[in-house]
């Protein structure tokens, strides 16, 4: 699902003059609305909306999507946008609270109307005095531009309608001459009726691209020196999720429109932008200075500022362009030691530089790896900004925001994307790589030692890396060390489940460097089952999240199974038997296999037989199975499922 910020930011243009901030949200024009005087489209969607025990997976239906956007003239975006769902069920209910964001120094947003109609007929509307503007990052000065009208719909329950209609004001000042769009028909819940109408001078050329419904084609009308373009669907069914599913823009009905001829503009366009505010001051050669006079290589130099940016100033969370799309000055962001994505990447950049490190910025969609160059050029394309340079032959890519990953590694979301790098105003789409198997993943070696009654003892060290270094690192530097010890029991029961914690060392978070041990020791009363003679001991100790539930139940599949994670875990257990018990059965071996995911395992008795040695190692594949293959993939689960119920089993020796 878009946003609704992408939905309706439909004209990007240069940020070069700042106009007012907007101070309060104008109150809705209409008078108050009686059940009668429901407009003719409203009365009809609702009559024909489906029921909420015909979509027993959906919590509401999307009514009424409706998109009339006109490019004047001058280049102003006047746009009405309506928005009418009924809501099923209280999961719904989050509808109801209602937040339109946009950017105020070019933009302006006006309610038009906002209404409930309860069960009864009622229409209860949005007071003018409940409507408010507010910033999420007023305490930012630098990003108060960002600001969002909200309010909240009166009356809700069970199976009412709420309708709202906004307009939408963009004034030329970005990109003068040029108009993008963007807009979903399709929903995960059904939709009655999704319409989007754009009417633009004759004169404006226009290319249009529609995803996933190669039937979809627009009403074109020609009038009075202007052209218009409707495109509507009616009676959408929802898509069915699924797990591994592929992206949603892979299945959802969907469009893009752009006056851009090519990705060159955007470049050109970012990099004039971007170049003025990339330039040192005197404050900034200091601390260029002072992190780099004692290092003699570039990665030492390079390594030092960056961890100095990504640690040393916060990061404002704003998603790229909706705090304008113009980085703020690097002097500016060097001074008040905060700054969103593409502030932070140009302070980065402009501190590489002045070393002597050339880097550059890169535009991406965070998340998100399909590919972007064949799309249409348009600023919806991207929602974040890192930077990338080459140090003696080898690429660097540089998330400045990722506070927990070290230099030369880069947060999972970028990996895989299509990164823009924008070079002295050329652009070139480059793939940020992904991690490598063994560079992202975990490996958990234990020593238990079993005692007669079924209880255990365990030491055991846990070595993470790649994007889960990452988040335990993240975790750590959230919480005050106070509490690691809480955390630290609560990681110890993936491994030692109803273990008692008894002691633990970890590493400081602030550490980006290498790979993150924790190691544990616990006390467990129950590890093994005793039935007589017999000790049963389950050998899932460690397992990771997919050994551990089977995701594919369904028969049939709809969509491809896609998997873009890439990773290794490896657990390595020793265990040591009691006295007096013998091992009278072990596990068989496992080699399984699927294009997405690899099983192994080993159980070995030592020499003297009074030690157990198991072994697992699985690999997560980056891949696309279709719907044909796909009981390869539901095998492989089933069998692994299996391997929960392995048991290893001792027998209590006779005197």
């Amino acid at each position: 699902m878009f946003t609704l910020f992408q939905r309706i930011l439909v004209s990007i243009l240069l940020c070069s003059v700042s106009l007012p901030k907007s101070g309060a949200a104008p109150a809705p024009q209409t008078a108050p609305l009686k059940v009668s005087a429901l407009d003719a489209e409203l009365k009809s969607a609702i009559h024909n909306a489906p029921k909420a025990e015909q979509n027993p997976d959906s919590d509401y239906v999307r009514l009424i999507d409706m998109g009339n956007v006109t490019v004047q003239p001058d280049g102003t975006v006047v746009g009405e946008f309506r928005e009418t769902y009924k809501l099923f069920n209280e999961r719904a209910r989050h509808l109801a609270e209602v937040s339109i964001p946009y950017n105020s120094s070019y933009q302006s947003v006006k309610v038009l109307k906002a209404r409930t109609i309860k069960k009864n007929g009622d229409v209860l509307e949005v007071k003018p005095s409940e409507f408010r503007v507010s910033s999420p990052f007023n305490e930012y000065l630098m990003y108060d531009d960002a600001v969002a009208v909200g309010f909240s719909m009166p009356g809700i329950e069970d199976d009412c309608v709420i309708d709202y209609t906004f307009q939408m004001t963009t004034l030329p000042l970005l990109m003068p001459g040029q108009f993008w769009m963007y807009w979903g028909f399709s929903d995960t819940s059904p939709v009655v009726l999704s319409k989007y109408t754009l009417t633009l001078p004759a004169n404006k050329t226009m290319q249009f691209k529609v995803y996933n419904d190669g039937t979809l084609q627009p009403l074109l009308t020609q009038q009075g020196g202007k052209k218009t373009y409707k495109w509507e669907r009616k009676a959408i069914t929802p898509i069915q999720r699924e797990p591994a599913m592929p992206p949603i823009d892979e299945v959802r009905i969907w469009m893009e429109g752009s006056s851009l001829t090519s990705w060159q503009t955007v470049a050109t366009w970012f990099w004039t932008l971007a170049e003025s505010q990339m330039s040192s001051n005197r404050e900034i050669d200091k601390t260029v200075k002072q992190l780099t006079e004692s290092l003699t290589t570039p990665e030492a130099k390079a390594r030092a500022i960056y961890d100095w940016v990504a640690n040393k100033t916060r990061y404002v969370g704003l998603e790229f362009g909706l705090s304008a799309f113009k980085p703020h000055r690097a002097a500016d962001v060097h001074k008040n030691l905060y700054g969103d994505c593409k502030d932070k990447a140009m302070l980065l950049i402009t501190m590489l530089n002045k070393a002597g490190i050339k880097a550059h910025p890169v535009l991406l969609k965070a998340g998100e790896q399909h590919t972007v160059s064949s799309r249409l050029p348009t600023l919806n394309a991207f929602n974040h900004c890192i930077a990338w340079s080459e140090i003696n032959g080898k690429e660097y890519w540089l998330d400045a925001t990722a506070e927990t990953c070290a230099f030369g590694d880069i947060p999972d979301g970028d990996r895989g994307c299509e990164g823009f790098v924008v070079r002295e105003g050329k652009g070139e789409f480059k793939v940020i790589p992904r991690y490598r198997p063994e560079e992202n993943g975990m490996h958990l070696k234990s020593n238990i030692t079993l005692n007669g009654d079924g209880s255990a003892t365990a030491e055991i060290e846990v070595e993470m890396l790649g994007a889960i270094a990452q988040q335990i690192r993240a975790t750590l530097r959230s919480v005050a060390p106070s509490k690691y010890k809480d955390l630290v029991t609560a990681l110890s029961q993936k491994f030692l489940a109803g273990g008692k914690l008894e002691d633990y060392s970890l590493p400081d978070g602030l550490n980006k460097e290498g790979t993150f041990k924790l190691r544990i020791k616990a006390s467990i009363s129950d590890f093994a089952e005793r039935t007589g003679s017999l000790m049963l001991i389950p050998l899932t100790l460690g397992n990771s999240q997919s050994l551990q539930a089977h995701p594919f139940t369904k028969e049939a599949r709809l969509y491809p199974v896609v998997q873009t994670y890439i990773a290794l875990h490896r657990v390595d257990i020793s265990i040591t038997l009691p006295k007096g018990y013998s091992v009278v059965d072990i596990p068989n071996d496992m080699n399984l296999s699927s294009p997405i995911q690899s099983y192994h395992r080993t159980t070995r008795k030592s020499d003297d037989g009074r030690t157990v040695l198991f072994t697992e190692l699985e690999e997560e594949k980056s891949g696309r199975i279709p719907p044909s293959d796909y009981k390869q993939v539901q095998s492989f689960f089933t069998t692994l499922s299996r391997q929960n119920k392995a048991r290893l089993i001792l027998k209590e020796e006779k005197p």
